[in-house]
């Protein structure tokens, strides 16, 4: 009880320290934590779903998850096949199906006539409902859905387990700090330009967003500059910061870092050429570092699903 105790006292101080970085300097915290620590988190996060399976049932599913992942990295990478980008929403929602259907009766998926029948669903619903599919699928799930919804589901499945007081503060501090940066700004930092230009590649997230909530005009003023728009990005700069530290200090929980000299290694230099290659070569950085992301997004799949089921199963025995 006092490692778990000492675990979420951690956790409550880094989902503080997330905030305050993400108030005083929202654009700024997210491009650091996305550029250093991110490739480190996708790294040892895939390391540590490869040695348990990727949470799969069935060893050959991991194909399914793999060929969408080889498929986009080709669509994003190689120029001839740029104009199949609008494929990559349908194969992001193909890997969630998969992980959906990942379960312990073992039914091959190509003669599950229930994923067949929702695969034919998924293509009619991207073919009518193009724009809300992809804004869905390409946008919010390998973002704010992955780092906030998805972390905010393992806090919460870490109280329904251990029945922790301090494991429902963790929770509490998690929701609070996200509402108060979303309801108050300082308004006072001024942003350099070179951040407008390295933030550039991430506005979509930020314009989807105002323009659900009808602010639409002039939408590159208002992901900088207007009321809103700094409340946006402390939250998703908090979301960000707050998933990658998240990972890091559960350590003795999950045990992410026990692997071999070797897989360790590699990680380790993988991590420091993602990183240089980032800062000698913006562009190609961020192609890498989005397809790293994506990766370790798409793998994580059957672990979020897993632990949205457990969730469901703990309450009806309850």
């Amino acid at each position: 009880m006092k490692k778990t105790n000492g675990i979420e006292i951690t956790n409550i101080i880094l989902i503080i320290v997330s905030a305050i970085f993400a108030f005083i300097c929202p654009f700024q915290t997210f491009l650091l934590v996305y550029a250093f620590l991110g490739p480190l988190h996708y790294l040892t996060e895939i390391n540590w779903l490869q040695q348990r399976n990727y949470f799969l049932q069935n060893k050959t599913d991991v194909n399914y998850l793999f060929i969408p992942i080889i498929a986009i990295g080709s669509i994003v990478y190689i120029p001839s096949l740029a104009a199949l980008k609008p494929v990559i929403p349908f194969l992001l929602f193909f890997t969630l199906l998969v992980s959906i259907f990942n379960s312990s009766e073992n039914i091959k998926l190509y003669r599950n006539w229930k994923f067949i029948l929702l695969l034919i669903v998924g293509i009619a619903t991207s073919f009518y409902f193009r724009n809300y599919f992809h804004t869905f699928f390409s946008i919010f799930l390998p973002s704010l859905i992955h780092v906030f919804i998805f972390t905010g589901i393992f806090i919460l499945s870490g109280f329904l387990k251990t029945r922790n007081n301090l494991s429902l503060l963790t929770f509490i501090t998690f929701l609070a700090m996200s509402l108060f940066l979303l309801n108050f700004n300082l308004n006072t930092f001024s942003i350099e330009e070179n951040i407008h230009s390295k933030y550039q590649s991430f506005e979509k997230l930020n314009q989807t967003i105002l323009s659900i909530f009808g602010e639409e005009n002039n939408t590159k003023h208002n992901i900088y500059f207007s009321n809103f728009g700094i409340k946006l990005m402390q939250f998703i700069a908090f979301a960000y910061t707050y998933h990658y530290l998240n990972w890091f200090s559960k350590t003795s929980i999950i045990q992410w870092h026990k692997t071999t000299k070797t897989k360790f290694s590699v990680i380790i230099l993988i991590w420091i050429v993602s990183v240089l290659l980032y800062l000698y070569n913006y562009k190609t950085g961020l192609y890498w570092l989005y397809l790293l992301s994506l990766t370790h997004v798409i793998l994580e799949f059957p672990l979020n699903i897993t632990s949205v089921k457990s969730q469901f199963k703990n309450n009806h025995y309850q």
